[in-house]
């Protein structure tokens, strides 16, 4: 049975980020297998083993000595890829201290329980959107869909706990299939969701910044720009509980 497949990752989560971001993607498992195996020789090409979003942004590591248009375009390319097999780009950002202060704020229609982490909180809306977006939801009801979240995040089993509860309290065993957690180097579709994460966290400080200011504009990140270019992306940045519209 061919069933959705959206794998997610965060960023973040150190104490001096002021955001909590969790973002990836979502397609069925077929079109995952055409993404993996298109994308792949780009890798091979540029002798990238694994894509780690941070070592690329510092040009550290496997990215040492790249200028930022090689950056740039190594992101493109795969954006392309993206933009020929997969569904949809899902980020949600949350501002950490104005979070504990409406720590009641819930996602419309999710059980009024305690939501412990802004993580958890940024997990919560991302299942609502997978049920409730048109773009996506009729398909998520027929066919069901499984998460697969990178392993080693401290919030993870809280992650799980909501998973199951939303799927029992709700009776959609038959919709949300399974969440499972794999380590990064186990695809490039979590590798693809820690670039997602990691450069919508980044565009999230940046409007934070500029509202903060009084700034009466803000520019995108021009990575983001790329990564949404081929793609539908549904994004939302709480700063303060004044939100950014979803794309």
């Amino acid at each position: 049975m061919i069933v959705l497949v959206c794998y997610l990752d965060d960023s973040g989560k150190d104490p001096q980020n002021p955001i909590t971001t969790i973002a990836g993607y979502i397609a069925r498992e077929d079109a995952w297998q055409k993404f993996e195996a298109e994308v792949e020789p780009y890798f091979a090409e540029r002798q990238v083993s694994i894509l780690h979003a941070k070592e690329l942004h510092d040009t550290d590591g496997q990215f040492k000595g790249w200028t930022r248009l090689q950056k740039q375009a190594f992101v493109a390319r795969i954006s392309q890829v993206s933009g020929r097999h997969l569904m949809m780009g899902l980020s949600m950002s949350a501002l950490k201290g104005s979070y504990e202060e409406h720590a009641g704020y819930r996602a419309s229609g999710t059980p009024a329980r305690r939501t412990v982490t802004p993580y958890t909180f940024c997990f919560q809306v991302i299942v609502d959107w997978i049920l409730r977006d048109i773009r996506i939801g009729r398909a998520v009801h027929t066919e069901g869909v499984a998460l697969i979240l990178e392993c080693g995040h401290e919030n993870n089993p809280q992650a799980e706990e909501e998973f199951g509860y939303v799927r029992e309290h709700y009776g959609l065993q038959n919709v949300l299939w399974s969440i499972s957690f794999v380590p990064k180097s186990n695809c490039r579709a979590i590798q693809l969701a820690d670039v997602l994460a990691f450069y919508s966290r980044r565009d999230g400080v940046g409007l934070l910044k500029a509202k903060e200011e009084g700034s009466a504009t803000y520019e995108t990140d021009t990575m983001v720009k790329i990564i949404c270019e081929s793609l539908p992306h549904r994004g939302f940045v709480a700063t303060g509980f004044h939100d950014r519209p979803p794309a």
